[in-house]
């Protein structure tokens, strides 16, 4: 790597750093993908010697791995790297912001690692650290290895990227031009590392993708075939379970039966999260989603119909442009028809370089309130009020309620709130399912069906051992925030009258997803606008809750917006005066005006 021109961000490097006395702060925004890549190099830094920091005071260096998906979590990306500069930490970036836009306004002078190149973090690190400034943004080369170190964010949940990229095209993402075309590892590679993490001992396994469903298709294989060997193979570990990331329709539609009886299979949890959008043919059409409300709704129907209490995620968005009232009603009566006990509500967001940031926008007042109107449906039905009074085995994981409860997960991953002196983590329970909660089952244990196996015991403990000597080698920061709110916290949340990033989060916590652990899991202007505070009964623990109060998003730094603003307005005056004046001089020409009174008398100057 080369020397980038700008600046160094530490103003008095070392210039022979060693990693051991080096500590470096990891912060991950975004999907389980990307929570995967930060695990990765968290692992990588640990392996080469370097400490991680708890707290990012303590820290030497910030990794700061990036979400494009939606404004709030670039906007909060953008602050601490803003953040870090003013601390004068060395930063290094990653993830899918930098990679889609190399020429971002607010990364100048800080070094970048590549969604390809997460392997060589170490070395980015090193540079950083000594003052340089390195960019690694080809896309060219092999993927990231499945089988180097890793950190796990929960030590028992073990999240495996199925590939990078996809075959979609949607006017609204830009998450194609980050991470490109579908590549897919083999499946031998993914089978490898499921059977190793189940010997080391982990409790779950996530196959993630930025769509499941389309996986393999460029090796000549199938989501399908992958999740039989994987399934066939996780027989052995009857403490393991297996659950299947997001995927869109199109490319699960032509494998729907062998999906759900992959789905039904005991070691499978039965869960899956299949973004709609919206519920309107017209609206998908210019979404670019390759599909209809029609077919969404034939792989909704064989889910819910083939697989016994599945749990059936989805994602919606309000106030697509040109929208109109009576296709955002389409949408309405979708869920109303499924009820889906995940809702991802997100307010609609241009993102720069895509085509719908270049579409008529509706009016922020009319998405505001179609986000609301979905808001109150989503939160008038109680959809585990049903499991009252049943009993069902419940796997006990590591993460704790806000009130000190142990949580567990049935096999639909409902999140079931225990006693913690009468379970043991790592372990399978019966439980009794004795009353509902919006986003969670309080539960009474009957008997332990499994105890925790020694190889996840063994896994816990070195991982508590790990816990101690970075809590005694890390020091604690100085918050300026009263309450249990750090200022990552407030800047990852995202919570605003848009809120909460737009994302529901029943099940944020065991998702990882960090940029929606508050708001009570809803989306926004029912948790935050109008509760003025996330589900305190529920187990989302969440982040942000101040004085009862949600903190709204940092906007992003005024000179950062102040370049923005000027690059979109160049752009503008490109496309619409520039262009049109060149085609229009062209076809003059064309047409034969000779001169220059000529062409001014064709393009009707005089």
């Amino acid at each position: 790597p080369h020397p980038h021109p700008h600046p160094p961000p530490n103003p008095d490097p070392d210039p022979s750093p060693s990693p051991g006395t080096r500590k470096v702060w990891v912060k991950t925004f975004g999907c389980s993908h990307n929570v995967s890549d930060g695990e990765y190099m968290a692992g990588l830094l640990r392996a080469y010697g370097y400490a991680l920091a708890e707290h990012r005071d303590a820290a030497d260096a910030w990794v700061l791995n990036s979400c494009t998906v939606k404004d709030p979590s670039q906007s909060a990306f953008l602050h601490l790297v803003d953040a870090a500069r003013a601390a004068g930490k060395a930063v290094v970036v990653s993830g899918c912001v930098p990679q889609a836009d190399r020429h971002l306004p607010g990364l100048e002078g800080v070094s970048v690692v590549g969604v390809k190149h997460i392997g060589r973090i170490t070395e980015v690190v090193e540079e950083a650290l000594s003052g340089n400034v390195v960019r690694l943004l080809g896309r060219g080369g092999d993927l990231p290895g499945l089988h180097l170190p890793k950190v796990r964010r929960s030590p028992l949940v073990e999240i495996i990227p199925l590939g990078t990229g996809c075959l979609g095209a949607c006017t609204y993402c830009k998450t194609r031009q980050a991470r490109g075309r579908l590549r897919s590892y083999p499946p031998a590679e993914i089978l490898r590392r499921a059977v190793d993490v189940a010997r080391e001992g982990v409790q779950e396994i996530w196959l993630s993708s930025e769509d499941t469903g389309a996986y393999g298709i460029d090796l000549g294989t199938s989501l399908a075939a992958l999740l039989g060997d994987v399934l066939a193979a996780l027989e052995a570990f009857p403490q393991v379970m297996l659950r299947v990331g997001m995927t869109n329709p199109p490319y699960i539609l032509d494998q729907l039966d062998k999906v759900c009886a992959a789905l039904r299979h005991p070691r499978a949890f039965r869960f899956l999260h299949v973004p709609v959008q919206s519920g309107s043919d017209s609206v998908l059409k210019g979404m670019n989603r390759e599909y209809t409300a029609a077919e969404f709704r034939r792989v909704a129907d064989a889910l819910t119909q083939s697989v016994p209490g599945l749990t059936l995620a989805t994602d919606i968005i309000a106030g697509f442009p040109g929208e109109t009232d009576e296709q955002w009603e389409e949408t309405m009566a979708l869920c109303a028809r499924y009820k889906f006990p995940v809702t991802n509500i997100s307010q609609f967001y241009p993102r720069p370089g895509t085509p719908a940031a270049r579409m008529k926008r509706v009016d922020t007042r009319i998405v505001k309130e179609r986000s609301r109107a979905l808001t109150r449906a989503f939160t008038a039905y109680a959809p585990y009020a049903a499991l009252e009074g049943t009993r069902e085995a419940v796997w006990v994981g590591t993460e704790k309620s806000k009130d000190g409860r142990r949580v567990g997960h049935t096999r639909s991953y409902v999140k079931v709130l225990l006693d913690p002196a009468a379970v043991a983590v790592g372990s399978i329970v019966e439980v009794d399912l004795i009353r509902a909660h919006r986003w969670h089952m309080d539960g009474a244990v009957v008997k332990e069906l499994a105890p925790t196996p020694a190889s996840t015991q063994r896994l816990l403990a070195d991982n508590e051992a790990w816990l101690k000597k970075l809590e005694a080698a890390d020091v604690a920061p100085s918050s300026s925030c009263s309450g249990s709110c750090s200022d990552e916290q407030k800047a990852a949340c995202g919570c605003s009258e848009g809120g909460c990033d737009g994302e529901a989060a029943s099940s944020a916590c065991a998702e990882g997803k960090n940029m929606s652990e508050c708001c009570g899991g809803i989306a926004p202007e029912s948790a935050c606008g109008e509760k003025g505070k996330y589900d305190a009964s529920g187990s989302s623990g969440g982040c942000c809750m101040q004085q009862q109060q949600m903190t709204p998003p940092p906007p992003p730094p005024a000179r950062t917006l102040a370049k923005a603003y000027a690059v979109e307005f160049l752009a503008f005056l490109g496309l619409q005066l520039l262009v049109p004046s060149l085609c229009m001089l062209l076809f003059a020409r064309i047409r034969g005006c000779d001169d220059v009174g000529d062409v001014n008398r064709y393009m009707g100057y005089r």
